[in-house]
């Protein structure tokens, strides 16, 4: 089943290529209204600065103290504070000013108005002031930058009004894309581990003939596909009809033999090369038996006899069919059971109890001195999980890779029972169950630990 989109799938390349887009538009954004808002800024200030230099400009054109005074004295009755303020302070004598009083400044200067106080009324958020040397006196004069104020507002309209809703609908537009992309890269990315469980027909639908590049992906992933279904089925199809085809010549010769071993009076060295080649081809028998079982596992053709098993169960009767063998050949072989474990996974029991009997034998084999063989059934989570272990020389960990392929030995294992496909046979059978199988050092020995996806057992 392909995964369900979510808005939690933060780390879904699209998704984050979604963000990393949107913010970086978001911050363009801002940047430009920044910029556009500074640069109208400037120019409105500049244009106040220099109304106001004009303005101290024709007063410092009045030569006469007492006309100068008359005629600020008039215009500051007449001038509206909310709008300018004119503020003179003479030498000697009384301040004339429409505001009951002005911060002192130097030069051009930003002034609030909480610096400010009125004789009446209220007075504009802010002002642009300059101060200079007129007559006798300091005269201060400060415009209103109201027109700065409202600008701001505009720009803040502009940034709530018209950028705050592009960026949703180009959020939203971008989380559709960013859906319609993760639905493809789910389904390459299902397809693929189809095919790695072995599901060698899996397909991606609806990307023949599109031209987008994860369509382009897909099409490349069905005919990879395609070519590694018909490899395998190449090779498969051999090997069966190998093994097939020399099977049953090989039984003929080790009826022949049994023939010849019981209706004819041999000597006693005869008896015991005829019985060596006798249990030869039992062993080549058993061999292509094998490869015959592992070609239909890995052909899916069981696939069809998985059902909800009791793994505790299927343990239980394979430690209770090997133990007396295992007693005779010096191990102790035990089961142990976590309390409370749900041991319900989806499974074939037949093809169970081999792997758990390959891997019992697998010790009982490798093992020169004897001792314990465990075999263990746990939980973690969701998951069901079986350990064989025993106290043995253990396999190297970078040969550990290699014995899970066919007719691959160690070279101490040369001298021992066996044809290199009993543990290709459990990596299978694992690979059929959907089970995680891993080989690990038991310090010493070897652990054999297989998680299973564990199951409803209703």
């Amino acid at each position: 089943m392909i995964p369900a989109f979510g808005f939690n799938q933060v780390r879904s390349t699209p998704l984050r290529l979604t963000f990393l887009l949107l913010t970086i538009f978001a911050m363009a954004a801002l940047a430009c209204l920044a910029v556009a808002f500074e640069v109208t800024r400037t120019s409105i200030d500049a244009a106040l600065a220099a109304e106001l230099q004009q303005t101290i400009n024709e007063y410092r054109g009045i030569q006469d103290g007492d006309d100068l005074r008359e005629r600020l004295a008039e215009a500051a009755a007449k001038t509206d504070p909310d709008i300018r303020i004119l503020f003179y302070v003479p030498d000697q004598g009384t301040a004339v000013s429409n505001v009951a009083s002005f911060p002192p400044v130097s030069g051009v200067t930003i002034v609030a108005d909480n610096s400010i106080r009125a004789k009446s009324g209220s007075v504009s958020d802010s002002y642009l002031a300059l101060s200079a040397r007129v007559g006798a006196g300091h005269l201060i004069v400060a415009q209103s930058r109201e027109q700065v104020e409202e600008m701001g507002e505009i720009f803040l309209a502009v940034l709530f009004i018209g950028l705050l809703p592009a960026l949703v609908i180009a959020g939203l537009a971008g989380l559709w894309v960013a859906k319609g992309a993760r639905i493809k890269i789910d389904a390459i990315q299902h397809t693929l581990l189809e095919l790695k469980s072995g599901t060698l027909s899996a397909r991606l639908e609806g990307v023949e003939g599109r031209s987008d590049d994860l369509s382009g992906i897909g099409q490349e992933v069905n005919r990879m596909a395609r070519a590694q279904e018909a490899l395998v089925a190449s090779i498969r199809q051999v090997s069966s009809d190998i093994a097939h085809d020399l099977k049953t010549p090989i039984q003929r010769v080790a009826v022949v033999l049994e023939q010849v071993m019981n209706k004819t009076t041999l000597t006693e060295g005869q008896e015991v090369l005829l019985s060596r080649a006798i249990g030869e081809t039992e062993r080549i028998v058993q061999t292509f038996q094998s490869l015959l079982q592992l070609a239909q596992i890995e052909g899916g053709a069981v696939r069809d006899r998985l059902h909800p098993v009791n793994l505790v169960e299927v343990s239980r009767d394979v430690v209770d069919f090997l133990e007396v063998e295992a007693e005779e050949r010096g191990f102790a072989l035990s089961l142990r059971v976590q309390p409370n474990v749900v041991a319900c996974i989806k499974g074939d029991r037949h093809l169970l109890s081999q792997l758990i009997g390959n891997l019992v034998q697998n010790a009982l084999t490798h093992v020169p001195k004897g001792g314990p063989v465990v075999v263990e059934v746990t939980g973690r989570g969701n998951e069901t999980v079986l350990t064989v272990s025993d106290h043995g020389p253990g396999i190297p960990e970078k040969e550990r890779g290699k014995v899970l392929q066919r007719l691959y030995r160690l070279d101490q294992s040369r001298t021992t029972e066996g044809n290199g496909l009993g543990l290709s046979l459990v990596s299978a059978i694992s690979d059929l169950h959907g089970a995680r199988l891993t080989l690990e050092d038991n310090m010493p020995g070897l652990r054999v630990r297989i998680i299973f996806p564990a199951v409803d057992p209703a």
